[in-house]
């Protein structure tokens, strides 16, 4: 998990030309993409222009209220329309754009107001005049597409619009190209191979042999889930595993899996959903992260569904670092596609819980974009949607160095735990005690300020372990992760091979599978799901986990992952501590005790 990416695009605000305001533009064309020639002017084109939402805090206010269990309309979720209409732009905003396009000659049945979007149709002549541009067409490995590098719009019309694409953004690949990036985020998860037999289902848990060899059974034992005590699903449960890589869930080695280590299980299966070109092979194709999100899914999950959302396509646009240096090398996940995808589903069809085991630096995102994918989250969560993201295998970070040109040292967040509408899982190891991960990531976000559900909390630790790290990072920051799972010596069958691996990519689907037991209960007992759910468990639910106080993350060594010379930042690393703390969050579930606070 965790390939760090962001885009090249540069969004600006300055005069291009008389009258006309620069709204983005690209130095470059992205790797592989070459300039062909330049399309016909009566060829036509379909481009969406976003517009800036009527009143920017909305969205947050209604998902806050939505998720505050002392607020009156807890749990009273809205539907798809009533969630979009949360970013709907002011009827002066609209009206000024749709005044634009006439103007320039586009008839009004070639436009579809969607709210957020204006969706056109027209031709490339009349979008070039529109826009200030010319398009080109570029080519890549039989692929061909209508782009610009700029576009400018008209002044009176430049702080209604967000963006206007596809113009200067470019497709993600559909299919996997072979890489030789210097270390993959999966290569810093511990990961060996074991034919032996490990902690079987049937027999006693030996708590020293899960310390290595860590079981479905040993997180039911640890973390207080029994087993065969949770009613039929409801018929609208749904816990959904976001896949990207072309990463392929296994249906034999989920059969397999089952057989080891939880029988009871046996038969179960998962459905799976294609978006963006997404596959799911079975065979010899790339599945261990798949395979771990699925197999310990399902083997935890008892009668909620399991669907695999499997989103094709590698992004190659993004803000190079040292930790992803070359972008014809590097990729990242192409978030957007899912969160277009799941804010567009029928309500009926939604999941209720999702977990996400992916992510980036939150540096390599430009702030609009993290944004949009952040805003959608939000959406997910003001629908009943419990999204849960892993905080990151990397620390404070790895190779600790800004991209913006300045070079600062300095502790770097990722994304999207660092989106405030996710709830971020670190990671711990061990038990008796179980303490931090050194791999956990964690701290303040330099995208969102502080949200109030966490106010307090992070004060009251800033105040007292805020100037150990003071100049590294953002105290006014949205701090993660929120909560913690073991991510350590997990068992899982992979090309018909037990191996042992783990991260918070593991962590993340273990306490979704609890959050969506939770949430199929409250559905059977005619109650909303839990939605998003840290106003939740920074109010109520704390008192459901074990505090972690032992152990740190580590970070900042002087190499990137790409292998290359960093700062150095001697001992860097957040602490685990009494109370909330920037590497295991509250501490890591006791199911008995967090069903009960939520049933």
């Amino acid at each position: 998990m965790l390939r760090y990416s962001s885009m090249l695009l540069v969004t600006m605000a300055t005069t291009a030309m008389a009258g006309q305001t620069l709204v983005e533009s690209r130095e470059l064309t992205p790797p592989g993409w070459k300039q062909t020639g330049h399309p016909a002017a009566d060829k036509l084109i379909k481009f969406s222009i976003g517009i800036q939402p009527e009143d920017h805090e909305l969205l947050e206010r209604t998902l806050y209220e939505i998720s505050d269990p002392s607020h009156a309309n807890y749990g009273r979720h809205l539907s798809r329309d009533a969630a979009n209409a949360l970013l709907n732009p002011s009827q002066v905003a609209t009206e000024s754009v749709k005044r634009w396009l006439s103007d320039t000659g586009i008839p009004e049945h070639d436009v579809r107001d969607d709210g957020q979007w204006m969706h056109i149709r027209t031709t490339i002549g009349q979008a070039e005049g529109l826009l200030s541009t010319r398009f080109s067409v570029f080519a890549r490995d039989g692929e061909s597409v209508v782009r610009t590098r700029e576009y400018s719009v008209p002044e009176e019309v430049s702080d209604h619009i967000t963006t206007i694409q596809p113009t200067t953004l470019f497709p993600s690949l559909k299919k996997s190209r072979s890489r030789n990036i210097k270390r993959s985020v999966q290569d810093l998860e511990k990961k060996e191979v074991r034919e032996k037999k490990s902690v079987s289902y049937g027999n006693p848990i030996n708590l020293e042999q899960c310390k290595t060899e860590l079981t479905p059974a040993c997180l039911r034992k640890l973390y207080k889930m029994p087993a065969n005590n949770y009613p039929e699903a409801h018929r609208r449960a749904l816990y959904a595993i976001a896949g990207f890589s072309q990463q392929a869930a296994q249906y034999d080695q989920l059969e397999e899996f089952l057989r080891r280590f939880a029988p009871d299980q046996q038969g179960t299966e998962f459905s799976v959903s294609l978006v963006n070109g997404g596959q799911n092979p079975q065979g010899e194709y790339p599945s261990g992260e798949a395979n771990l999100n699925i197999q310990y899914a399902v083997a935890l999950a008892d009668q909620v569904p399991i669907r695999f959302i499997s989103v094709g396509g590698e992004d190659h646009d993004f803000n190079t670092d040292l930790d992803l240096y070359d972008s014809t090398e590097a990729w990242i996940e192409p978030f957007l596609d899912l969160t277009t995808y799941l804010v567009n589903l029928e309500d009926k069809k939604l999941p209720q819980t999702i977990s996400i085991s992916y992510g980036v630096n939150e540096q390599h995102l430009p702030k609009n974009h993290a944004k949009q994918i952040c805003n959608m989250f939000g959406q997910l969560g003001a629908r009943g949607v419990s999204v849960i993201v892993a905080a990151g295998n990397l620390g404070p970070g790895v190779s600790c160095q800004s991209n913006d040109g300045t070079n600062t040292t300095k502790f770097l967040p990722s994304f999207p735990a660092s989106c405030p509408y996710v709830t971020s899982v670190g990671g711990t190891e061990g038990n008796s005690p179980e303490v931090a991960s050194y791999m956990s990531s964690g701290g303040f976000s330099e995208y969102w300020p502080r949200p109030s559900w966490q106010d307090s909390t992070v004060s009251s630790y800033l105040r007292k372990y805020g100037d150990k790290w003071k100049g590294y990072y953002n105290p006014k920051g949205r701090a993660h992760p929120d909560v913690a799972a073991l991510a350590s010596g997990y068992q899982i069958m992979n090309h018909d091979i037990q191996e042992t691996t783990g991260g918070t990519s593991a962590a993340s689907p273990v306490f979704g599978a609890m959050i969506a037991l939770i949430n199929n209960e409250r559905l059977k007992k005619g109650k909303p799901p839990m939605g998003f759910l840290n106003p939740w468990i920074y109010q109520v639910g704390s008192s459901g986990f074990t505090d972690i106080t032992e152990g740190k993350s580590v970070g900042c060594q002087g190499t990137s992952i790409w292998g290359l010379p960093s700062p150095v930042v001697p001992n860097a690393g957040w602490d685990a501590v009494k109370g909330w703390d920037p590497v295991t969050g509250w501490g890591t579930p006791l199911f008995d005790r967090l069903r009960r606070l939520a049933i």
